[in-house]
């Protein structure tokens, strides 16, 4: 039994469900694990929530303070925050997205429900701090402008890069930005009220035996904000999991200005403008989930979202903004989900077995991956970047320390990641031969190679997320044999060189050859085709033949990375790359 399962069951045991009947429920998008436990005739939920990755505080104080409210969140039965194990109470199984599937004769009547738990939730402020016992007062964020804008940031990296394989241009991208500035205005003052932020028929559910309010359960609330009283009704209204007619939806509205004593003209431009920014937004994070999670499914839920954007876009308030995506985006692009590129890269390789002679003497005890940067392996950056895009096997070749490299596979600790160790303590191979020795790991299909001793961060989010799934969406099987990440020159940090390559409008690549200078230097990532190494040589020999093979044949591109990169190749630089990576990090 792993240490997480043995801690669990302690957990239980402390408490008296240790010898329950456990079942898996369905996965939360998060970290986040449940069990139903049956004892007897009791039940109760275990969330599971590892804390290196999640905090169970929020959770803890946003459910006290709704359940103060006389609001349905499940009542915690136990609780250990260092661990990241809560009890909680089951509210059953009848979500209303279920119930409406087999009778849509509740809608009405459900919909009325849920309205009514919003304005309960509204008829006062919500503190800036809830508390909710020793130790786990929690904080709530503001749903402001730098948030909102945040959040619309999915849209113009995740879903235009899609669209057009390359990233949108940073000038485009801030026009759309500033277009939104003033448009969110009349929703960013005057905060006051406790956002939920997914509030739908998927996490809403009918309690048994309840009267009024008493009858609704509320789910997945962790999340929640100080913010505008519509961004709920949105997400009740506007639904991209559900369709809701747009007779109900305008019936709902009337309902909550009705007893609220809303300005109804008010009210409805700050829905509208809500209702925009939430569903492109949305739109950002199906992408997103398709080019980073595999999860295709999504693409699906596009057009239908697409059209509740372009209801929204109706309004007055946001003529701008419909301006802006009339211009850049085709109504039959809007219309149906764009199709999904017969093949995505899902699998990579790290380059990993040097000798790391330029870290002395960081290098003397310790592989070179395994120098840390900010507290974290520099394999570690790269790992992190690969599961962000969806990848979930990689192959790491291992030589020098290689019982330091068995050692870190071992223990290393994301779940979605199944590590490979590719051996070469009998021989170095060199770059080409390392790959070809593991070929029989990484399959028929494309793959990432990384090199191990770079860190990149996107130009937008100043986050390492996404750079990798635009390489995807690039990625143009029938024409490319190799994809390679460039850095423009003069701005490769840790790189002092005359450059590697020159890029034509196309993206294809001639190598810099006698040239005293070239714009572009390889990055140290690329996507090849398996098939490169057909007719290379066995043991030792570097990655140029490929490179060199694939230039000739006129099957060398590159994608211009837009974003900082940093290479650590040596004890100054690493130095140097931590002191900003920490500065990043703290804002």
């Amino acid at each position: 039994m792993t240490d997480r399962p043995r801690r669990a069951l302690e957990f239980l045991t402390d408490h008296g469900w240790g010898s329950a009947e456990r079942r898996p429920l369905a996965d939360d998008a998060s970290f986040r694990r449940y069990e139903r436990l049956t004892l007897g005739k009791s039940r109760a939920v275990l969330m599971d929530a590892p804390p290196e990755f999640e905090d169970v505080r929020p959770f803890l104080a946003v459910a006290r303070y709704l359940n103060e409210r006389d609001l349905c969140a499940p009542k915690i039965l136990a609780s250990h925050i260092k661990d990241g194990f809560l009890l909680l109470e089951d509210m059953g199984d009848d979500l209303f997205a279920k119930i409406l599937d087999d009778d849509l004769a509740q809608e009405t009547a459900l919909y009325g429900l849920a309205v009514d738990g919003l304005i309960k939730l509204h008829d006062s402020s919500a503190p800036e701090i809830l508390p909710a016992g020793d130790e786990i007062d929690h904080s709530l964020a503001h749903y402001d402008m730098d948030l909102l804008l945040e959040e619309l940031g999915l849209f113009t990296d995740w879903y235009m890069p899609a669209l057009t394989a390359k990233s949108l241009p940073a000038k485009d991208r801030e026009a759309f930005i500033d277009l939104w500035r003033d448009i969110l205005l009349p929703v960013t003052r005057d905060l006051d009220c406790l956002v939920l932020r997914d509030y739908h028929a998927e996490n809403l559910m009918l309690r048994a035996g309840g009267v009024g309010l008493a009858q609704l359960g509320l789910l997945d609330f962790q999340d929640a904000v100080i913010g505008h009283k519509a961004y709920d009704l949105v997400s009740l209204l506007q639904d991209a999991r559900r369709d809701v007619s747009g007779e109900l939806e305008q019936e709902m509205l009337n309902k909550y200005v009705r007893d609220t004593g809303q300005n109804m003209p008010d009210f409805s431009r700050d829905y509208a403008i809500l209702g925009a920014q939430r569903n492109a937004k949305i739109i950002g994070i199906f992408t997103r989930l398709y080019l980073r999670d595999g999860k295709a499914d999504y693409l699906d839920k596009i057009p239908a979202v697409w059209k509740l954007l372009e209801r929204d876009l109706q309004h007055p308030a946001l003529t701008s903004i419909r301006r802006w995506m009339k211009g850049r985006i085709s109504a039959e692009t809007r219309a149906q989900a764009f199709l999904p590129k017969s093949f995505m890269p899902q699998k990579a390789m790290i380059l990993a077995a040097g000798l790391g002679q330029r870290m002395r003497p960081l290098s003397a005890h310790r592989p070179k991956p395994l120098i840390t940067v900010a507290g974290k392996e520099l394999i570690s950056w790269s790992l992190d970047g690969l599961c962000a895009a969806g990848v979930r096997d990689v192959v790491i070749n291992m030589h020098y320390l290689a019982d330091q490299m068995i050692d870190f596979v071992d223990k290393y600790y994301d779940h979605r990641l199944t590590l490979t160790l590719s051996d070469e303590r009998d021989q170095l191979l060199d770059s080409g031969g390392g790959v070809k020795n593991a070929l029989k790991y990484l399959g028929d299909d494309p793959f990432f190679i990384l090199n191990s001793d770079m860190i990149w961060q996107d130009a937008a989010a100043g986050v390492q997320d996404q750079m990798l799934p635009k390489m995807q969406a690039f990625w143009q099987g029938e024409d490319m044999d190799i994809l390679m990440l460039l850095v423009p020159r003069d701005k490769a940090f840790g790189y002092d060189g005359a450059g590697d390559y020159h890029r034509d409008t196309k993206g294809r690549l001639t190598a810099r050859g006698a040239a005293p200078q070239a714009d572009y230097v390889y990055g140290g990532i690329m996507i090849i085709k398996p098939d490169c190494f057909k007719n290379s040589p066995d043991g030792p020999f570097s990655l140029r033949q490929q490179f060199d093979q694939a230039e000739k044949a006129g099957r060398l591109f590159g994608m211009i990375h837009d974003g900082p990169w940093y290479h650590v190749g040596t004890p100054g630089a690493r130095d140097d790359v931590e002191d900003i990576v920490i500065k990043c990090q703290n804002g």
